[in-house]
């Protein structure tokens, strides 16, 4: 469990609230916080949506809020309501390598985003409400950085995709640190069907042996593809955690930035 300081803002609202992470299975949606008694879900920092569909109509008086699914031609499927046009700073904790002594410490993750009203010139994602096209708002990221040692490594990229901004952190820090986490793990891999911006990684620390095996995602498919794995998220830290620098996985190393 942790529990993430962050700062949200929207029309209504510009408050510190505390995120918490039950660092659970991807599938628990593990991320939450409480703002005016209405509590809100999700996998990752993206996808916040109304926990208790009861209090929609509560919700809409307090918050933007984008509506989805319900009946179509084809199937039915339950109503989300995601959460919009909000700003979000968020302080992660994580370890760190730091190679001077070879100790653990503690460093932060910063990750500053707005969402706003969705510029219709551009393509966009669609989800269907009733039959009726509706559009997610446009993300703009204003900083994915990390601090350690007073020192803050920026991300070039701006995203919220937690494997490109990590990458280019971890290439600037090389000389003097590595992150230690399921991102630079030997046992853990992105789903080869394609992964969301923060989690969900596979952790296969159950099948080392198998894992030293693999290369390419041929190699993956393999001697992976059909065993038993825990999804975790790439901050999370177990006690399984080992260098990835013995085999590449499928998704390669990580561009020897940790070596």
């Amino acid at each position: 469990m942790q529990y993430w300081k962050a700062h949200y803002k929207d029309m209504l609202h510009d408050t510190a609230i505390e995120i918490i992470n039950t660092e659970e299975d991807y599938n628990t949606e593990p991320l939450s916080f409480t703002l005016d008694n209405i509590t809100f879900c999700g996998t990752s920092l993206s996808d916040f949506h109304l926990k208790d569909e009861t209090q929609y109509v509560e919700a809409c008086k307090k918050f933007s809020l984008l509506k989805w699914g319900g009946h179509n031609s084809k199937f039915a499927s339950p109503y989300v309501y995601d959460l919009q046009r909000y700003e979000l700073e968020t302080e992660i904790p994580i370890s760190v390598f730091r190679k001077r002594d070879e100790r653990l410490i503690t460093g932060i993750l910063f990750l500053s985003f707005q969402y706003i009203e969705p510029d219709m010139s551009k393509p966009h994602s669609i989800r269907m409400c009733d039959d009726i096209r509706v559009y997610y708002d446009d993300v703009i990221v204003q900083e994915f950085s990390l601090s350690v040692d007073g020192i803050c490594y920026k991300s070039i990229e701006k995203t919220l995709w937690f494997e490109a901004a990590l990458k280019d952190i971890c290439r600037q820090i090389k000389n003097d640190y590595y992150i230690k986490c399921c991102f630079t793990c030997q046992y853990s891999d992105y789903s080869p069907y394609g992964s969301d911006d923060y989690g969900l990684m596979l952790c296969f620390c159950r099948h080392k042996n198998d894992c030293l095996k693999v290369n390419s995602k041929d190699d993956f498919f393999f001697f992976l593809e059909g065993k038993d794995y825990d999804g975790r998220q790439e901050t999370y830290l177990c006690g399984h955690y080992c260098l990835r620098d013995k085999a590449s996985g499928y998704r390669g190393f990580v561009d020897g930035i940790i070596n």
